[in-house]
């Protein structure tokens, strides 16, 4: 959430800065620009949220175009009356009416109107092409998962051989270091390999519990909000991994 509002924040300053040049260019001061961008942009950003996280979402994407083109046309309205009282408000507040510093063609109502409504659709496509982006990162996550909980061995390098390990009979691994130490029914294999590395290569029955334990959660007794008793073993829960770990454990 944080980052979220973090990029619209540099978003918006951005639209801040290009409405600034824009209108610099063509008036005498860029002074008088910031400022009537500074005063345009409250109208830009309301009708922005308004046309894409309310209209297109809630009528546009649920095909009730009438409807859509109905409050559209309103927001139309709304948007070119305070784009006049903007216009208004920098001429004659900002400007003190003096016609050698703005470009009154440069404040018209139908110079305003599509530079705002550029910016609008402008962040509506931005908007599309997150949510897609995003969209294929949670698919990606998903399969990943879903192919992580289909396997049944793992592969290790122990005793400069290659172990094929049966995921079901592993109770709980260990991080020795750079080492990590594999507990099963039969055996145990140590291999030079962080813990890190293999938790990102486990199914999500296995559960991290501390920075030198993951626990098959399918082969543990109990637990509490400090340990896991499991094979006749405690190991301890770390706070780093205390909320995340009992989740997993209290569903399973």
């Amino acid at each position: 959430m944080k980052r979220t509002n973090l990029m619209l924040l540099i978003y918006w300053v951005s639209i801040l800065i290009a409405l600034t040049l824009i209108f610099g260019f063509s008036w005498k001061s860029f002074n008088l620009a910031f400022y009537f961008s500074l005063s345009l942009l409250p109208v830009v950003i309301v009708t922005t949220h308004i046309f894409n996280w309310y209209l297109v979402p809630k009528y546009l994407l649920k095909n009730q175009y009438l409807k859509f083109i109905l409050y559209f046309f309103y927001v139309i309205i709304i948007s070119l009356y305070l784009e006049m009282l903007v216009s208004v408000f920098s001429f004659v507040v900002i400007a003190d009416t003096d016609q050698s510093k703005v470009d009154l063609d440069g404040i018209s109502l139908f110079t305003l109107t599509i530079t705002m409504y550029l910016i609008v659709f402008a962040t509506g496509f931005i908007r599309f092409l997150y949510k897609y982006k995003k969209r294929e990162q949670d698919l990606s996550e998903l399969l990943l998962v879903k192919h992580k909980n289909e396997i049944s061995t793992i592969t290790v390098r122990s005793n400069r051989k290659n172990q094929l390990i049966n995921l079901s009979k592993i109770i709980y691994v260990e991080s020795l270091n750079d080492y990590i130490k594999i507990i099963t029914d039969q055996s145990e294999f140590t291999s030079r390999k962080r813990i890190s590395n293999l938790a990102q290569e486990l199914p999500d029955y296995f559960v991290r519990i501390h920075r030198s334990f993951i626990v098959n959660n399918k082969r543990v007794k109990s637990f509490t909000s400090t340990n896991v008793f499991i094979n006749n073993t405690s190991l301890p829960i770390s706070r780093t991994y205390k909320d995340n770990a009992l989740k997993k454990l209290r569903s399973s």
